[in-house]
């Protein structure tokens, strides 16, 4: 028998922190519903306890687990969080989801709850060229809209027709008077 000391003690495994973010972020909605305020996925306790214990995780050993298990909207946002993890290997975890919805609760959870520190200053132009595909795109901007940094659309900088269709949800458009 362990005394409350040495249970104090003991860290998560990433097996859990995999397990416990998607178990938090697929269950979302029971939280939401529970609470008497907007709940903020990144100032949610649960979560800051996984995302804590990746903040020391190697991204490598990450990506190893993603790539077995099989990457997952949750998954990839985690790896955002992983010591030594780039932009890169986080855009290539969303690419190798086989089937992302965009509409569903937990993509966009997760896509807000990527690290900020991988986030660009609120322009278009950077937002695209950062995101790579309509995908990383849509990640950043849904990131940045959490942080409440909308993202304003200006057809001088940037041309209508290189913005994919799926991203203007998150654009803000010029009012017409």
């Amino acid at each position: 028998m362990t005394s409350l000391h040495q249970q104090r003690e003991r860290t998560i495994t990433a097996i859990e922190a995999w397990l416990g973010l998607h178990v938090e972020l697929e269950n979302w909605h029971i939280k939401f519903d529970e609470a008497e305020e907007h709940l903020h996925p990144l100032k949610d306790r649960a979560n800051l306890t996984y995302l804590g214990f990746l903040k020391g995780f190697p991204a490598k050993q990450w990506a190893m687990i993603g790539d077995g298990a099989g990457w997952t909207p949750v998954a990839a946002m985690a790896l955002s969080w992983c010591e030594g993890a780039t932009w890169e290997s986080v855009l290539k975890a969303w690419q190798s989801i086989e089937s992302l919805d965009l509409e569903s609760t937990v993509s966009n959870l997760a896509a807000q709850m990527t690290n900020p520190k991988f986030l660009p200053e609120p322009n278009l132009a950077a937002v695209l060229k950062i995101g790579g595909t309509p995908g990383g795109a849509w990640v950043i901007l849904t990131a940045l809209k959490l942080h409440g940094k909308f993202v304003q659309y200006d057809e001088t900088l940037v041309p209508r027709s290189s913005v994919h269709s799926a991203l203007w949800p998150l654009i803000e458009q010029p009012k017409r008077e």
